[in-house]
C-alpha cells in the first residue's frame, strides 16, 4: 500500500481577502411597488451613473469628493434568503475601470417593513486593489469609504422609490378630486 503525499507548498499562492459591507434604509414606499421602482431606477443607472467616493469625509485635506463614472450592471435573481412569498433580489455590480478603486459585487434585497414602508438591505463585497498596501488601506479607512459609497447609492435608490410613490399618491389625489 502506497502512502499519499501532500502536494508541495506553493509560496506564490495567495488567497485574496474579500471585504464585506452591509447598509440598510427604510423608505416610505409600499413593498408591492418598491421592486418595480427599484428595477426602473437601476435600469436607468445602467445607462449612466457616477459613484461619488466620499474621500473628503475621511481625508480632510482633500478639497472635494472624488467622482468616478462607473459601469453599473444589475440582474434579477430569486431571493432564496427569505421563506414564504417568492420574489427577486437584485444583483448589483460596478466596475470603476481603474486599479485605484475596487470592483464591487452586491445584492439589494427588499423586505416589508410596514404596510407603507419597505426595508432596503444592500450587501456587498469587494477585493481591495494594490495587494498588501490596498489591504492595509482598506483596514484603516477603505472599508469606511466603501460603506459610505454604498450608503450613497442606497440613498439614491431610496430617494427614487419615495419620489415615485409620492408622485403616484399625488396623482391619485388629483383624480379623486
Amino acid at each position: 500500500m502506497q502512502e499519499e503525499k501532500a502536494p508541495p507548498a506553493d509560496d506564490n499562492f495567495t488567497v485574496a481577502v474579500v471585504s464585506r459591507v452591509v447598509v440598510e434604509r427604510v423608505v416610505k414606499c409600499p413593498f408591492g411597488v418598491a421592486h418595480e421602482y427599484a428595477q426602473q431606477y437601476l435600469e436607468g443607472a445602467e445607462r449612466e451613473i457616477t459613484i461619488k467616493v466620499p474621500l473628503r469625509d475621511f481625508i480632510r485635506s482633500l478639497p472635494r469628493q472624488s467622482h468616478k463614472p462607473v459601469k453599473l450592471v444589475f440582474a434579477l435573481h430569486p431571493d432564496e434568503t427569505e421563506t414564504g412569498r417568492g420574489h427577486d433580489a437584485m444583483l448589483v455590480e460596478w466596475h470603476a475601470g481603474t486599479r485605484l478603486f475596487p470592483n464591487f459585487h452586491g445584492t439589494l434585497r427588499l423586505r416589508i417593513d410596514t404596510v407603507d414602508s419597505t426595508r432596503l438591505t444592500f450587501e456587498g463585497a469587494y477585493r481591495a486593489p494594490l495587494g498588501g498596501l490596498g489591504r492595509a488601506f482598506d483596514a484603516v479607512v477603505g472599508k469606511a469609504i466603501a460603506r459610505a459609497t454604498m450608503w450613497q447609492l442606497l440613498h439614491r435608490i431610496g430617494d427614487a422609490l419615495e419620489r415615485r410613490e409620492a408622485e403616484f399618491t399625488a396623482a391619485q389625489g388629483r383624480r379623486a378630486s
